[in-house]
This record gives C-alpha cells, structure tokens and sequence, in this order.
C-alpha cells in the first residue's frame, strides 16, 4: 500500500478571528485529517491567537506572526511547515467540504497542483468562471479555473518553481494588490509543470465585507487588482496578450456607456487604466470624480 499523502494548510489572516474558528472546524471534519496547519496572523490583535490556542488540542494547528502582507505570510508558512506532500492555501474567509481534502488526494496524481471550485455559502459558484468537468489548465485557462484558495501544491512543485512573489499581491509593498497566485502557476507552466482542475474540490467562500457593486469602494478594489493583473501580463505574455487584456475591460466600458450604465462603466473603466498601469509600470494620478459616489 502507498503511504497516505501529507497535506499541509497555511492561512493568512488579518484580523478575522470568527472566520478563521470556522475554516478550522471544516479542516477538523476533513474525513481526511490534515497533517500540519500553520496560521500565519498578521493582526497584531489577540483575537486569533485565542482562536488558534482554543483548536491545539483538536488539531495539529501552530501560529506564527509576521509584518503584512498576503505573500510573504504564505512563504513564512511553508518555511514554518514541517515535511509535506501537498499544501494548500485557504483564504481566512473560506472553509472546506468534509471530502476536500480527500478528493484533493484523490485527483493530484502526477499533477503538480490541483484546483478546485470556489463555491459561495449557499453552493452557487463564485467569483470566476469554474467549469463543470475536469480539465488540465493552460495559460489562458489559470485565469478563470484555479485562484490561491482553490489550489493545492505538490512540495516538489513549491521546490522547484518557488515561492510566491512578495512583490505581487495584497498587502505588498508595491502598487500590484494581486496576481502572485497566477505568477506562480505561470511559472510552473513555463517550467513544465502539468496544472489540473477537478470541479469535485469544492471550497466555500463568505466574505461580507466585499465592496458592493457600483460603490467608489468597488471601484478602488478593481484598479488595485487589476493593477496586479497587469503587471502579470507584462511578465508573462508578449504584446498580443497584453492587448487582448485591455480589450476585455475597454468593451465593458463601450457596452456600458452605450447602455447608459455609468457607474458600470467607471468600474470596467478602472480595470482598463488599472491594467494598463501594471503593463507600462506607470501609475496614472486619479481624479477626484473618478471614485466618487456617483
């Protein structure tokens, strides 16, 4: 019989003590236990670090501290694991089927990540564009069928391609607020590395503090990530990529203005600029009206 795989789970987490008490009871009733669990707290508060202290006896879970800052929390995590196969990244406001991790196992294979779907809390997918059927992703497909919380990586993977950039994602000190996730796959692509999806992985998100939709804070959450992307595209794909980027949000903008959706126009319009500046490395100064309330 083959040894069982060792999965490791490292969590970033600023502030969210409630949310992390309940990603750590999905990870309890795991009907694969889990093997090593780091929560990285970057809050400066206690109230994780009671949450954490409260799960010892039940889980082998440890906390570690370090400054702000999504990817260098989770580098600091996978340097404070002890021997893995397998690691995952959850987001502090998601939590897991009670198979996930068993089917995470059961689907890597000769994979060097697999992905999962991301579900909302009632079980409708979220956020990207997840397919129904099983698929090995590309350098098109990363972008909508694999996100940090959704994916799991083989150790030999994180070995050979690295961390996740400390440059890129939320919490850096740059102006590009994502895109380590996708860096990262990129890279492992570029080296060889065979990436999967399996819609039978699910993970749940919840995260009510999200911007509503057509709020100045939306639109301020879309040029900071699209900042990312752009900048992703500037590392990884030639001039026919970067423009096909533009194009997405430009033709957002067009069918918005067209069907007089003003507020859905400037937040499409903030994805445009937003790439652009991550693409030129130029950031553009922002006009007062640009994030108003309008």
């Amino acid at each position: 019989m083959n040894p069982p795989i060792r999965v490791a789970l490292v969590v970033t987490t600023i502030g969210r003590p409630e949310s992390i008490d309940r990603l750590l009871r999905s990870v309890l009733e795991q009907s694969l236990p889990v093997t090593e669990m780091i929560v990285v707290d970057q809050s400066g508060a206690t109230g994780t670090a009671e949450v954490v202290e409260r799960w010892r006896e039940r889980l082998p879970v440890r906390r570690v501290t370090t400054p702000r800052g999504l990817s260098a929390g989770r580098n600091a995590g996978v340097a404070a694991l002890g021997e893995y196969d397998v690691v995952g990244f959850p987001d502090d406001d998601t939590w897991y089927a009670p198979d996930t991790l068993a089917q995470v196992c059961g689907a890597i294979g000769e994979y060097g990540v697999v992905s999962g779907m991301l579900l909302d809390a009632v079980g409708r997918r979220a956020q990207l564009a997840f397919g129904a059927e099983p698929a090995v992703l590309d350098s098109t497909t990363v972008w909508s069928q694999a996100i940090e919380a959704t994916c799991f990586y083989t150790a030999a993977f994180m070995s050979a391609v690295g961390d996740f950039d400390e440059g890129l994602g939320a919490g850096s000190t740059t102006p590009w607020q994502s895109g380590e996730g996708t860096d990262l796959l990129l890279r492992g692509l570029r080296s060889g590395w065979s990436i999967a999806y399996d819609p039978r992985i699910t993970v749940y998100e919840d995260n009510p503090s999200a911007p509503a939709t057509g709020t100045r804070e939306s639109r301020i959450r879309a040029r900071h990530v699209a900042r990312g992307t752009g900048r992703v595209y500037r590392r990884h794909y030639g001039w026919r990529g970067r423009l096909r980027t533009l194009a997405r949000p430009l033709g957002g903008v067009l069918l918005s203005v067209a069907r007089v959706r003003w507020a859905e126009a400037s937040w499409h319009l903030q994805r445009l600029v937003g790439r652009l500046e991550g693409i030129t490395g130029i950031l553009l100064p922002v006009r007062r009206h640009v994030y108003s309330n309008a």
